[in-house]
C-alpha cells in the first residue's frame, strides 16, 4: 500500500515508481486519502481523526494479509498512527521523508512560507524545492524543451489545485496539527525503513533527526546525499532497488 503526500493522489503520485516495484510483488493498493484523488471531502475538514480514521478504515477494507506500507510526506505521521492501530496489518513501514515531527518556531514560520503559493512563480520555486533541476549541459534540447513544459504544466496544475478549500484551511491549521510522540515511534514493533535525502528542501533536517532518535534502534535509516524530497518522481530506479532490498532483509 502507498501512501501519496498532501494534494496528490495514489495514481498520480505513484503510477511510475509502483510499475517498477509490481514485478516483486502480488498487489498494490493506491488510496485516496480524504479530500485528494477521487475521494470526498469529510463533513469537518482534513483534521487528523477524520484522516487516521479514514486510513484505518482503507486498511481494514483492503488488506487481507499483512502488507508492506509506504507513505511519503504528509501521510508519513499517518502512517505510524495507523501502524499502531493495526500493527497486524503491516507487515513493515517504509517512509520518504515523512511528516509527524514536531517543528520550532522559526521552522514552522519558514515551511508555512514555503507552501504559499500565491503566482505562477511561486509554483515554480516550489517545485524547484522538490528536487534539484537537471543541469543544461546535461541534456538536449528536446529534453530541455520537455522539462520546460512539464515544469510550467505542473506549476499551474499546483496553483489550481491548492486554491482547494479545504486545502487552504488543511495549511493554515499546520501550527495546530499534533506532532508525534517520542513513545508512539518507539512502540512500533515492525520493521521500519525511513529514507530522508541530504537534498530534501522541504522538511527541515531536524524532522529526520527526530526520527533517528525515537525510532526502535531495529529501524533503518538512510540519507541519500543526492535524493531531494520526491525520489519516488526524480530517482525511482534507485530508490526501487533500495526499498526492494529492504524488504528482502525483512
Amino acid at each position: 500500500m502507498m501512501l501519496h503526500g498532501f494534494s496528490a493522489s495514489g495514481a498520480s503520485q505513484y503510477s511510475a515508481f509502483s510499475g517498477r516495484l509490481l514485478p516483486h510483488v502480488r498487489r498494490i493498493v493506491l488510496p485516496d486519502l480524504p479530500g485528494h484523488g477521487q475521494s470526498t471531502v469529510p463533513a469537518e475538514g482534513l483534521v487528523p481523526a477524520s484522516m487516521l480514521d479514514a486510513l484505518v478504515a482503507i486498511l481494514d477494507a483492503t488488506i487481507d494479509e499483512p502488507a508492506v506500507v509506504f507513505a511519503s510526506s504528509m501521510s508519513g505521521g499517518l502512517a505510524v498512527q495507523a501502524a499502531r492501530c493495526r500493527p497486524t496489518k503491516v507487515r513493515a513501514l517504509v517512509l520518504c521523508s515523512p511528516s509527524g515531527a514536531p517543528f520550532s518556531l522559526a521552522e514552522l514560520d519558514q515551511f508555512q512560507k514555503t507552501f504559499s503559493v500565491n503566482t505562477h512563480r511561486d509554483a515554480l520555486a516550489f517545485i524547484d524545492r522538490l528536487a534539484p533541476r537537471s543541469a543544461p549541459d546535461s541534456m538536449t534540447l528536446p529534453g530541455l524543451l520537455g522539462e520546460f513544459a512539464t515544469r510550467h504544466a505542473y506549476a499551474w496544475g499546483l496553483r489550481r489545485q491548492w486554491k482547494r478549500p479545504h486545502f487552504v484551511e488543511l495549511l493554515r491549521r499546520v501550527p495546530e496539527l499534533p506532532s508525534l510522540r517520542p513513545d508512539e515511534l518507539r512502540s512500533l514493533a515492525m520493521p521500519v525503513y525511513v529514507i530522508w535525502g541530504e537534498k530534501d528542501d522541504i522538511l527541515p533536517p531536524s524532522q529526520a533527526a527526530y526520527y533517528r532518535a525515537h525510532l526502535p534502534p531495529s529501524s533503518t535509516m538512510e540519507t541519500p546525499p543526492h535524493f531531494g524530497h520526491t525520489p519516488y518522481l526524480h530517482h525511482s530506479a534507485e530508490l526501487a532497488e533500495r526499498l526492494l532490498a529492504f524488504l528482502r532483509r525483512v
